[in-house]
């Protein structure tokens, strides 16, 4: 794969998963997202592009469920697949996830908590609602109960709540807005954050903070 890490968005409602393509590309650097309304055209897809992420609707025209989650995995075993649904019970969230899924991600969730809970997933992490549902509290994290957010030892007061205003999807300038400070200030602690956290930028941030159980995820 090259730099550009190319995304596929597979639901039959566009401007559902445009408006999520928009979201990733104003957050994530050097993405480039596709968007199409079929399995057969996700399937078309995948063989024709280096796709690192595919993001599926659950109920979409072509899908058979878990039977085409285990074709999607055999023919494409380095894809990471995140699952978009309205409901899936939790026999066929395990089910899939036993079958290769990274991911679970309620379509009840606002757009920014979706991109963020897909983040997790292109970090190297899994995503899944909380006690294998869709419930209104997911978690993310690598396939442990809800924690609440606890300290990093290392962050400040000021970083953590800093922190948390990035897990929200605020910008460095409506932060500085909100807090009443400048917004070279801002850029000066989420240097520091990144710096503490081991990570190169907002994304890598959010998505270490949320699968540590550091900031909670906001529907």
């Amino acid at each position: 794969m090259d730099q550009q890490l190319r995304i596929l968005i597979a639901d039959d409602h566009p401007l559902f998963s445009e408006a999520i393509a928009d979201q990733i590309a104003s957050v994530v650097e050097g993405a480039h997202c596709i968007c199409v309304e079929t399995l057969d055209a996700a399937l078309d897809e995948l063989k024709s592009n280096d796709v690192g992420v595919l993001v599926l609707d659950w109920d979409m025209p072509g899908m058979n469920g878990i039977a085409s989650v285990r074709h999607i995995r055999k023919q494409f075993p380095n894809v990471s697949m995140v699952i978009l649904s309205g409901f899936i019970n939790n026999i066929e969230i395990r089910e899939a996830h036993a079958a290769g899924v990274q991911g679970f991600v309620p379509k009840s969730m606002s757009g920014k908590a979706i991109v963020s809970a897909i983040s997790v997933v292109m970090n190297g992490g899994t995503y899944r609602p909380a006690r294998d549902e869709q419930a209104s509290e997911p978690v993310a994290g690598r396939n442990r109960p809800t924690a609440p957010a606890r300290d990093h030892p290392d962050l400040t007061a000021r970083e953590r709540e800093i922190l948390q205003h990035l897990a929200s999807g605020m910008t460095n300038k409506e932060i500085a807005r909100q807090l009443g400070l400048q917004e070279v200030t801002i850029k000066m602690h989420t240097s520091r954050i990144f710096d503490k956290l081991n990570v190169r930028n907002r994304v890598q941030a959010v998505s270490l903070a949320i699968a540590e159980g550091l900031v909670p995820l906001n529907e």
